[in-house]
């Protein structure tokens, strides 16, 4: 493959993509109802708090989707969330891993985790496949060919004024000193018409693509995170924008270990009325 992957190119490799996303998935829901039954033991620990949390099944879907990423692609890079998995250079195509986007509500056998694939390319999302366990089911994009969910093609067509959006949110606990990001959910949530807070930020990038949702914003992300669900919500129809990650957002190593980018995907109507390239960067 050439330096730049052709809409050809990328189609090919959702075609390989998509299952991978959809049986490791299905794979960790299973294992989900297990342990809520009490009928496996998906070994729990605490990394940086209590609510975030890591199993052994995050890990071993991350194992899984890198080995056959690896063997499919073996000229690209691999950038994962656990056991620091950071295989890349700047010169090929990154895939960007999120095991278990919601590790918390696995644990707890709350419908709102997912399995996200990112492809980057040139610092641009290009492809995405992402598992909602939810509804089971695998939303994909890719550059230029559209976002889709079951044969059926993502396009935002409702826009409307902040007055009358549900929009979504997700709380961490880095930068609290952040005076702009607080604002701006002040702002935000004051006007809306409702906010809610799923804990998986790669379901919100899909819900804002279906139209489920109309403004989805979070702060303290990593690389994975936001990869997958970028060009999901972009293909659909979306604005979307990421702060403070540099001008390589997704391969800024030191934005990767600390979590410091800020994510927002909105309709465009909102992205207009809330002038997102105006936010402090």
């Amino acid at each position: 493959m050439g330096t730049v992957l052709t809409r050809a190119e990328l189609l090919a490799i959702k075609d390989v993509v998509v299952p991978l996303a959809e049986e490791v998935g299905r794979w960790a829901k299973a294992e989900c109802e297990a342990h809520y039954r009490g009928q496996a033991d998906v070994n729990v620990s605490s990394k940086t708090s209590p609510g975030d949390v890591v199993t052994r099944v995050d890990y071993e879907s991350q194992r899984r989707i890198a080995e056959a990423l690896a063997a499919a692609y073996p000229g690209f890079g691999l950038l994962g969330e656990e056991d620091g998995l950071a295989e890349f250079d700047d010169g090929a195509p990154v895939w960007v891993i999120d095991p278990i986007d919601g590790t918390h509500n696995f644990v707890r056998n709350y419908p709102a985790f997912c399995v996200s694939i990112g492809l980057v390319e040139a610092g641009e999302s290009v492809l995405g496949a992402i598992y909602h366990a939810g509804d089971d089911t695998v939303t994909w994009a890719v550059t230029g060919a559209g976002a889709w969910r079951n044969g059926a093609r993502l396009e935002r067509t409702d826009d409307r004024p902040l007055s009358h959006a549900l929009v979504s949110t997700n709380f961490t606990f880095s930068r609290p000193e952040a005076t702009p990001q607080t604002e701006f959910f002040q702002q935000v949530a004051a006007a809306s018409a409702g906010v809610r807070a799923s804990g998986a930020c790669c379901r919100d990038f899909c819900f804002v693509a279906d139209g489920r949702v109309d403004l989805f914003w979070q702060f303290g992300l990593s690389p994975w995170d936001v990869a997958a669900g970028m060009v999901i919500a972009r293909e659909a129809g979306a604005v979307c924008e990421v702060w403070q990650g540099g001008d390589d957002w997704l391969r800024s190593k030191l934005a990767v270990a600390t979590g410091t980018r800020s994510a927002v995907a909105a309709a465009r109507v909102l992205a207009a009325e809330l002038g997102l390239g105006d936010f402090d960067r």
